[in-house]
C-alpha cells in the first residue's frame, strides 16, 4: 500500500503547486483519515494526525482542555468569532463538540500525546462541508496549520465532497493567507467575516488517477478509525 499512497502524495503536491506557484514547505497530506507519522517542524516533535469521529471520552477531553489552556485568549476569539470563558466546561464543550454525525475532528499530536492543532469538519449537505482550524499558541508560525488544512482537504476530498468552505474573519490575516496559499478563494464577505471556498474536484481527480495507474480500487482503502 506504501507505493500507492506515495503515488497519491506526489499528485496532491504537484495540483497544491497549481493553486499556489510558490508554497513554502508543502508537507505531505493524510488521505482517508490514515494515522500519519509527521515529520517534525522547529523546536515541536510531532507525533501523529488522529481523526475523531464520535463523543469525546473524558480523556479526550482532558487533552482539548490541556489545548485550550496552552492558547491564547486572542487565538480562541479569532477561531470561533467571539470571546468565551472556556475554563468554563459547558462552554469548552459547546464550542469544541463534534456536531452530531455529520462532524468530526482532527487533531495534530505532538510526542507525549498534546494536542498541537485541532480542525473541525462538520457536512453541511452531501457535497459541502465546513472547515475551521487552531493551533495551540506556541506552535504557532511552524507550518502545523498549514500541514493540518492540506490534510482535512484530502480527508474532504477523499469523501466525495464537492466544496470545502470557511468563514474568516477580517482581522484573522495570518488564517487568510493561509486558506489562499493552499486555494481557498473568497465568494462573498458577510460582514465581519470572509466566506471561502475550495473546489476538492481537482484533488478527487488526481487522486483516482493516482489509484488507476496503481491498478487499485478506490473501495480498497480502508476507512478511518479513531
Amino acid at each position: 500500500m506504501r507505493p500507492l499512497f506515495e503515488a497519491i502524495i506526489a499528485r496532491m503536491r504537484s495540483l497544491q503547486h497549481e493553486y499556489a506557484p510558490r508554497p513554502r514547505n508543502p508537507v505531505p497530506a493524510v488521505i482517508a483519515g490514515q494515522t500519519e507519522v509527521a515529520r517534525p517542524r522547529g523546536d515541536v516533535r510531532l507525533s501523529e494526525v488522529v481523526v475523531l469521529t464520535g463523543a469525546l471520552t473524558e480523556s479526550e477531553w482532558d487533552r482539548v482542555r490541556a489545548f485550550v489552556r496552552r492558547t491564547s485568549r486572542e487565538s480562541l476569539r479569532l477561531r470561533f468569532g467571539q470571546a468565551a470563558d472556556f475554563a468554563d466546561d459547558h462552554t469548552l464543550k459547546r464550542f469544541f463538540d463534534i456536531k452530531g454525525r455529520s462532524g468530526e475532528m482532527i487533531w495534530i499530536l505532538e510526542e507525549g500525546g498534546a494536542i498541537c492543532a485541532i480542525a473541525h469538519l462538520v457536512r453541511l449537505s452531501s457535497a459541502q462541508a465546513e472547515i475551521a482550524l487552531i493551533v495551540r499558541s506556541d506552535c504557532a508560525r511552524r507550518g502545523i496549520g498549514e500541514m493540518l488544512l492540506r490534510t482535512t482537504l484530502a480527508r474532504a476530498a477523499r469523501r466525495n465532497l464537492g466544496t470545502l468552505s470557511a468563514l474568516v474573519l477580517h482581522e484573522n490575516t495570518a488564517m487568510l493567507r493561509l486558506a489562499r496559499k493552499v486555494g481557498f478563494e473568497a465568494c462573498k464577505s458577510l460582514g465581519l467575516v470572509v466566506e471561502l471556498e475550495f473546489d476538492l474536484s481537482q484533488l478527487q481527480r488526481a487522486a483516482g488517477t493516482a489509484l488507476a495507474d496503481a491498478g487499485v480500487s478506490d473501495d480498497s482503502i480502508e476507512a478511518v478509525a479513531r
